[in-house]
């Protein structure tokens, strides 16, 4: 819990200058989990070319948001719900090297409410991010494409992907969207494994 709270309490690229942004991008929170959610397509990046509205259920051509949140497959395929948390599950997922997972989500629309924070970047922060999170992506080693997981879903809107890494306790699904901030210069904190060590450098 000390590191914990070290680790949240030092601020990273606090002093960045956030002058004439070019877009808005979000970090939503169901109070364990964050996804980092943007536009599904903007003259800078379109994310049907690594992500596809296909392999979803619902199959819809009217998306405008996707949301990206990394986190352990087995965790994701055996607990669709909290009360789906088992000790087995949690304990592999954070103490065993087990395959990772990028929970891809698809929004019609976004709801901006006091689990939504909206950040405001520049085109060359929005790239560095793109680039971390299309990193984070475990390529087909034939076609180089994203990899779906065949038949794991939560809605009509989500598909899994095969990811890179592997979740622990000192790396956990927060720990990723801590490190992605960072990486594009955005603030953020020293260390996270947890919502809160976000949300508090977006008041």
């Amino acid at each position: 819990m000390i590191l914990v709270l070290v680790g949240a309490a030092i601020p990273v690229n606090h002093d960045r200058d956030s002058k004439d942004p070019d877009l808005k991008i979000y970090l939503v929170s169901n109070g364990m989990h964050t996804d980092i959610v943007v536009p599904l397509r903007t003259p800078m990046e379109d994310w049907t070319k690594t992500v596809k509205p296909e392999h979803t259920l619902s199959n819809s051509s009217k998306y405008k948001y996707v949301g990206f949140g990394w986190g352990d497959l087995g965790f994701y395929a055996n607990t669709p719900r909290w009360e789906d948390l088992t000790l087995d599950t949690g304990f592999k997922a954070l103490f065993l090297k087990t395959p990772a997972a990028m929970h891809v989500t698809f929004h019609h629309t976004l709801i901006v409410d006091e689990d939504t924070k909206v950040l405001f970047i520049t085109t060359e922060e929005y790239s560095k991010l793109s680039h971390y999170i299309k990193n984070t992506f475990e390529p087909d080693a034939e076609t180089g494409q994203s990899q779906p997981v065949a038949g794991l879903h939560y809605s009509h809107d989500d598909v899994f992907y095969k990811a890179r890494g592997s979740l622990h306790l000192f790396n956990t699904c927060n720990t990723w969207v801590n490190n992605g901030l960072k990486q594009a210069g955005l603030e953020a904190c020293l260390w996270t494994p947890f919502v809160e060590g976000i949300f508090y450098r977006y008041p």
